[in-house]
């Protein structure tokens, strides 16, 4: 049986599409951010490709890109398409750099495979230690090197707590994510979101809050709620915030009401009138 894809059914209806979600994305908005394991070793099903992710996402920062596939690469065009912005990710806990000489022979690489690639900017993440000299000299030497080698258009962004990125360096980060995917009840989450605006500075207009897909949060009248619903209303009465990044979006693809759908959700809700 021969199937015609939606781009064969009318292609100029298609094209109208995607040209309605670059608009979208231009357009001022919450935004919403997806950490995305790309190029598994073994590929188990269309989840572990970027294409099949919902196409109003804003960003996607992918985890495994220095093992880019050509998978990722065919990829890269549909995304460009619809304006979702694809960043390299830097785990600077599992890279384990001993310094920041290392690190910079890293991120040359890391720029290289970004122009290479046609990315379109980085991610970082890394755990907040209290008074570490080595972790602080780390993220400012990282931070520096990768806004330097921003091309316009391009963007920074830090998942975690912002209070890892040294105060000198925090406006150089267009975004910062933060690490709110395991905070376990609504008033610790509201005291995540002040600690990040009055005391490191964060702009609301540049935080996010994590979710993660498997998680819950309990709200004011503890009841148990899904992670990235509750946050998605939080983005707005706690803020409003830039807007939502959504973890582990591939554990549960395929259900009726899965992560596919959920994200969607989420969407809709932080922007009914687009």
């Amino acid at each position: 049986m021969n199937y015609l894809r939606p781009w064969d059914q009318n292609p100029e209806l298609w094209n109208k599409y995607k040209a309605s979600l670059v608009d979208y994305k231009a357009s001022d908005h919450f935004l919403i951010y997806a950490r995305f394991d790309n190029a598994p070793e073994k590929a188990a099903s269309e989840r572990d490709f970027m294409r099949c992710l919902p196409d109003s996402l804003d960003f996607v920062s992918l985890t495994n890109a220095d093992n880019f596939s050509e998978s990722d690469k065919e990829d890269m065009a549909w995304m460009e398409s619809i304006g979702t912005k694809v960043l390299y990710q830097i785990d600077l806990d599992k890279k384990g750099f001993a310094d920041a000489l290392s690190l910079n022979a890293y991120l040359e690489t890391v720029i290289a495979s970004v122009k290479e690639l046609k990315l379109n900017g980085y991610s970082f993440t890394g755990s907040y230690k209290l008074g570490s000299v080595e972790n602080e000299a780390l993220a400012s030497a990282l931070v520096n090197k990768l806004s330097d080698a921003k091309d316009e258009g391009q963007v920074l962004v830090f998942e975690g707590n912002p209070l890892y990125v040294p105060k000198a360096d925090r406006d150089k980060v267009d975004f910062f994510v933060l690490d709110s995917e395991s905070t376990s009840h609504a008033q610790d989450l509201h005291f995540q979101i002040l600690t990040a605006i009055d005391y490191a500075g964060i702009p609301a207009s540049k935080l996010l809050l994590g979710a993660d897909m498997d998680g819950t949060i309990q709200n004011e009248a503890r009841e148990k709620c899904n992670d990235v619903e509750e946050l998605s209303k939080r983005v707005i009465s706690f803020g409003p915030l830039a807007g939502l990044g959504v973890y582990n979006i591939k554990s549960d693809y395929y259900s009726y009401d899965g992560n596919y759908v959920v994200t969607r959700n989420a969407i809709q809700l932080l922007n009914p009138s687009k």
